[in-house]
């Protein structure tokens, strides 16, 4: 009878291990998975202000004049000699690159051509030193939006800050991340970090 009811106890710990590692995986993933995709990380949207800057490399050759336009409804927008443009869905680098390659070497011998976009925003509350909006600047994480803002304070939770995205929060151990790279998450314009305090 004891013999039984100690391979019982047996089974049962044993199924009670099964459940807890699988509830405990899924803790560790569930939060990642909460996040939804960015709608604006760095690539251009309908409606985006663009402006373009193309500079010959040769001070002999006429410049063109700097144009800015928003992205029409069907993606594009318009350029002197090459006309349209499919600027949706590129980031900055890559319409730059694809600007001056229509221009070069078809029209001019070379240029530096540059291409920006409005200025758009991540924000950080908290225990951080300087709080409020941050402008993106194209290529961001939660260990840089940190010290963006100044670091932390000496009364924050390094562990257990927040990246809020569309309603969804994921929780980010900053201490981890700064020296394992692969746990530092990405941040896109309209992401919101939050570090909260810690209790002693």
């Amino acid at each position: 009878m004891i013999e039984q009811l100690r391979k019982m106890a047996g089974l049962w710990m044993f199924a009670l291990g099964i459940v807890s590692l699988a509830v405990l995986s899924g803790c560790q993933t569930g939060s990642r998975a909460q996040l939804p995709p960015p709608e604006s990380g760095n690539a251009f949207h309908v409606g985006d202000l663009v402006t373009v800057s193309v500079v010959p490399v040769s001070a002999n050759v006429d410049s063109i004049p700097d144009h800015t336009e928003r992205i029409g409804e069907d993606g594009t927008i318009t350029l002197l000699y090459v006309g349209q443009v499919t600027a949706v869905g590129k980031t900055p680098s890559q319409l730059q690159k694809e600007i001056h390659d229509l221009y070069v070497p078809k029209y001019y011998k070379d240029l530096n051509v540059t291409v920006k976009g409005e200025d758009r925003f991540f924000y950080v509350d908290g225990e951080v030193q300087q709080r409020g909006a941050k402008i993106y600047p194209g290529d961001m994480t939660i260990v840089k939006a940190i010290s963006v803002a100044g670091g932390f304070t000496d009364f924050a939770k390094r562990t257990k800050v927040k990246l809020i995205r569309g309603g969804h929060t994921e929780i980010v151990n900053v201490d981890k991340a700064i020296n394992d790279p692969s746990l530092d998450v990405p941040v896109f314009p309209g992401d919101k970090i939050i570090v909260p305090r810690r209790f002693f």
